[in-house]
């Protein structure tokens, strides 16, 4: 039954041609300000740097190389919009707008972004009161349902660009080691 479900999920993220509605929009948003973005940035870094790895006999010049990552920008894009639906199997549109408010506080980006300074004790009751609202409540309960979720589309993301990558550098006459 898991897999019917994670089939029928992954179906909807990567046909989903249809324009993108302002719950969609509002989450997307929300993945660019809440650090899934800069997480999932090391996922396209290691699909090159296995390639490299694969293609490394092949002498592959560095033109090249920065060529497939021209798209790097539209690539992570996509992403994002797939793991979308992630967020939008766990949480309504209204808790979307709420998790929002809470990550574009200066507390929470510090929250996020560990490196950007010390929390003032403002800024801490700030984020402990949301950790114990009852939206943290459910976002913490549902970290390991996102994550999963998150992981599987992240490996499906991850097999096409390997392979729309692979092909580009098949097509140029490049061939692996194996």
């Amino acid at each position: 039954m898991r897999s019917l479900f994670l089939t029928l999920f992954l179906a909807v993220c990567f046909n989903a041609t249809a324009q993108l509605d302002a719950y969609q929009e509002d989450i997307i948003t929300l993945l660019e300000i809440n650090g899934t973005q800069e997480i999932h940035a090391a996922d396209y870094e290691s699909v090159m740097t296995v390639l490299r790895k694969n293609f490394e006999t092949m002498d592959v010049p560095e033109p090249v190389w920065k060529g497939l990552k021209a798209d790097r920008p539209k690539s992570m894009a996509e992403l994002t919009r797939m793991l979308s639906f992630v967020y939008r199997k766990h949480f309504t549109h209204e808790e979307i707008k709420a998790l929002f408010e809470f990550y574009t506080t200066d507390a929470a980006q510090k929250w996020i972004e560990r490196n950007k300074g010390e929390l003032s004790e403002t800024e801490t009751k700030e984020v402990k009161a949301f950790i114990k609202s009852k939206l943290g409540k459910k976002e913490t309960s549902k970290l390991d349902a996102i994550k999963a979720d998150s992981d599987a589309v992240v490996r499906r993301w991850k097999i096409e660009l390997t392979g729309q990558k692979m092909s580009a550098l098949i097509k140029q006459g490049y061939r692996t080691r194996f």
